[in-house]
Order: C-alpha cells, then sequence, then structure tokens
C-alpha cells in the first residue's frame, strides 16, 4: 500500500498496525521468524545457564510460538510439555518463559475466541505450576538463581513473587494480542484513517451543495408556480374579454404568450442548474474507486488486495460502473458470508480486446482454521468439498444481477466453490474495447 506523506511520514505512527498486518498476511512466515527469534535468544540464554537441558525446554517453547497463530490447540499442548520437562529436569525458571508469552500473544491475536482463552488460562496456570516446583518443591537452602530459601517464610515470599511476575506478563501479553488485532480491524492505520476522514468531509461538502441546490430550487419552483398561475389567470380572463370584445382577444394571447415564454426560462434555468451540477459532483464509480473500497474493506477486518497484469485500457463509463458494481456485490457476499480475517485478492487480467476480473476469497479455510480441534479430521479437507464443487450450482440473486450488467457489455459471470478454500467469480468480458471502449 502507497503512503502520502503529509508533513512528516505515518509509519512510525502506524508501525503496531502495520506489524499485525504484515502478520495477518504471512501468518507462517512471521511466526517462523518469531520462533527462531525465541529459540536463537531465549534458548541462547538458557544454555549458558543452565546448559543443554535448559536449551531443550527453549526449543519446546519455541515451537509452540511456531503454530500459536495457526494451531493453537498444538501450541498450547508443546507449552504443557515445556513445562512437563522443565520439571522433570529439575530447571530453574528458564528465559524461555517468555517464548510461552509470545505464545500467548499470537493466540490472543489471531485465533478463535475459545482458544486464546484457553491459551491464557493454560499458560498461567504451567507457570504457577513451575513456580510452586521452584519454591516449594526444594529443600530448606536451595536457592533460586542464587537466592537460597533458608525458611518456608522465603519459599512462600518466593512463590508469590513468582505466582506474580507470571500472572501478569502473561495477561499483559494476552492483552497486547488483543489490543493489536483491534486496533487493526476496528481503527485502522493513519493513512486509512486520514483517507476516511478526507472521504468523509468530500461527501460532507457535497451534501451542503446539495442542499444549497434545493434551495435554489424552491426558490425558482415557487417563481415558476406564480407564473404558470398568471398564465392561467390571463388565458381564463382573456376568453371571457373575447366574447365581450373579440378585438380583446389578441391582446390576452399577447399577455399569456408572454408569461408562458417567461415560465419556460425559468424552467430552463433550474433544469441547467440541476444538469450542470449533477454532471460534476455524481461521476458514476469505476475501476479506479475499487482502491477505496478495497481500503474500506480492509477497515472491516478483511485483506483485500488489487492487482492488473497486461495494458489497460480505457472503457466508457457505463462499463466502469458494471465492472465495479459487479465486484462491490462480490465483496459484499464476502462480508456477509465470511469471517474477519478473509483475505480477498481481486485481479485484473488485460488483453488486446477485453478483460476478465477474478475475486478469490478463502473464507471457507479461514473458518475451518478458527474451528481446528484436537481432531484434525474433522476440521480440514474433505471429499465432500471436491462433491460440492463439481455438482453444486450457485444461484442467487446477486449473481444474476451481476450477469445481467456482464451481458450488456458481452460478457459472463461464474462463481465458483474452491474445494476447502473458498470462492471465485469470474467476469469475463471478451469483447470489451470494441464494445465499450474509450478514447
Amino acid at each position: 500500500m502507497v503512503r502520502v506523506q503529509a508533513g512528516e511520514p505515518l509509519f512510525f505512527d502506524d508501525l503496531e498496525a502495520t506489524l499485525i498486518r504484515w502478520i495477518q498476511d504471512h501468518r507462517w512466515l512471521s511466526s517462523s521468524i518469531l520462533s527462531a527469534f525465541a529459540l536463537l535468544f531465549f534458548g541462547g540464554i538458557d544454555l549458558l545457564v543452565q546448559g543443554y537441558q535448559g536449551l531443550l525446554v527453549a526449543g519446546i517453547l519455541a515451537t509452540a510460538v511456531l503454530f500459536a497463530a495457526q494451531i493453537p490447540a498444538l501450541s498450547i499442548a508443546l507449552t504443557v510439555a515445556g513445562t512437563v520437562v522443565e520439571i522433570i529436569l529439575g530447571l530453574s525458571p528458564v528465559a524461555s518463559g517468555l517464548s510461552a508469552a509470545i505464545s500467548v500473544f499470537l493466540t490472543a491475536a489471531f485465533a478463535a475466541r475459545l482458544w486464546y482463552f484457553i491459551a491464557l488460562a493454560v499458560t498461567i496456570a504451567s507457570g504457577l505450576v513451575i513456580a510452586w516446583f521452584n519454591s516449594f518443591a526444594l529443600p530448606i537452602g536451595g536457592d533460586i538463581y542464587g537466592l537460597s530459601l533458608q525458611t518456608e517464610l522465603s519459599k512462600t515470599t518466593a512463590f508469590l513473587i513468582l505466582a506474580l511476575l507470571v500472572s501478569a506478563g502473561n495477561i499483559l501479553f494476552w492483552l497486547l494480542g488483543r489490543l493489536a488485532i483491534t486496533y487493526e480491524v476496528y481503527v485502522g492505520t493513519e493513512f486509512d484513517r486520514a483517507l476516511s476522514a478526507d472521504t468523509q468531509a468530500k461527501l460532507s461538502l457535497e451534501v451542503a451543495e446539495q442542499n444549497e441546490r434545493f434551495e435554489i430550487a424552491r426558490d425558482i419552483n415557487e417563481l415558476i408556480i406564480q407564473k404558470v398561475t398568471a398564465v392561467i389567470s390571463q388565458a381564463e380572463g382573456g376568453a371571457y374579454a373575447a366574447k365581450a370584445d373579440p378585438n380583446s382577444a389578441l391582446r390576452s394571447l399577447e399577455r399569456v404568450g408572454l408569461s408562458a415564454r417567461a415560465a419556460h426560462a425559468e424552467l430552463r434555468r433550474l433544469f441547467d442548474m440541476l444538469n450542470k451540477t449533477h454532471s460534476v459532483s455524481a461521476a458514476p464509480p469505476g475501476i479506479d474507486e475499487l482502491n477505496g473500497l478495497a481500503i474500506t474493506y480492509r477497515e472491516f477486518g478483511y485483506g483485500v488486495s488489487i492487482s492488473h497484469e497486461g495494458s489497460r485500457f480505457s472503457i466508457a463509463e457505463g462499463a466502469g460502473l458494471a465492472i465495479y458494481r459487479i465486484v462491490f456485490d462480490a465483496l459484499e457476499n464476502v462480508k456477509k458470508h465470511c469471517p474477519v480475517g478473509t483475505d480477498v485478492a481481486i485481479d485484473f487480467s488485460w488483453v488486446d480486446q477485453g478483460m476478465q476480473v477474478l475475486i478469490k476469497d478463502n473464507g471457507v479455510e479461514i473458518e475451518r482454521r478458527s474451528q481446528v480441534t484436537l481432531d484434525l479430521e474433522d476440521s480440514g479437507y474433505t471429499i465432500e468439498d471436491d462433491t460440492r464443487s463439481l455438482v453444486e450450482t450457485i444461484k442467487g440473486a446477486g449473481l444474476t444481477a451481476m450477469r445481467e450488467r456482464a451481458a450488456l457489455y458481452g460478457g459472463s459471470v461464474d462463481a465458483t466453490r474452491v474445494p476447502g478454500v473458498g470462492f471465485t467469480v469470474s467476469a469475463i468480458f471478451p469483447h470489451l474495447r470494441a464494445l465499450a471502449g474509450s478514447q
């Protein structure tokens, strides 16, 4: 997305939102980087302080980071496994415990509601178990990082301090994850908010101009009514006068003609004013306006991207409006049926005489990921998906409207189900340049 500078760069103001959006777009890559960082940094500390046994625990907890955003159930299981291994090996609290906090952050940001609550509870419980083991399971005179526990009071104090650190740290990372994803979905970046504010300002100005035009139209309308009333009165008076004095009919007709021409002039002024401002301020949306529409849907939490391939040519306003409406209706369908976090790709392919636009989403995949359980067979790709994609005919009023719009310019629209992924809407205009090309 291209950022616009207005005085100073916006990047640093939007660092957190940009990071979350990048993680959304590169789930496995970002998780792999965080996992590698946790292993190298925290694992390195544990290796120096507690030897290779500490590195083993660091590896397990770093693997939990890898799966936190995609498979939270596996990440939680690995966190528990790391806790068990740490207790069995009799280690002091390891630095890699912060890897569990990173897993909580990712789960809170990207997993389904049930899983991010489970992850928080399990991670805090695991930390409390380690705190208890290192406080009460050690003999009198044992030490934690050189701090000797000589009495039961010192053990209790150590446990309370460790429990407070574990609980506060994990809750903090959990809240940061929820705050980050909420900021990204419902607030957007500084650039998006600036664009929304600019659009709102333009709409407010247009509404104000429309109100002014309505006031002018009301004044002209009242004047026209008065002149038409005068025409009627003069016509009726001339009819009566003609019966008494036929020579007065000519004078009456002249006055009627003058009043009618004046009324006609006012009507022309009203027509010119309304149509001139309408043509200037209400141009129909086209393909270029899809960029603003994509930003709006990113504000809703959907990863919308637009790409063009081939040499694009100019088309008439009517064709641009038809294509805009097809894409708009497809996005509305995604918003209605797909969960937040769905990615939508709008791909234009331009050839010499025609054009194709594909609107592809992965709503089915995202929905199933949010419902992943330990029984992976019930949440993955199934043979029923293949069957439905082959035999199911997708129908609906929205799809019918898309096809009718496309048919105006020799095009066709098809909707297909991609097994285990989502839906694809394809609009093809093979002779668009000949039918609606614009110089």
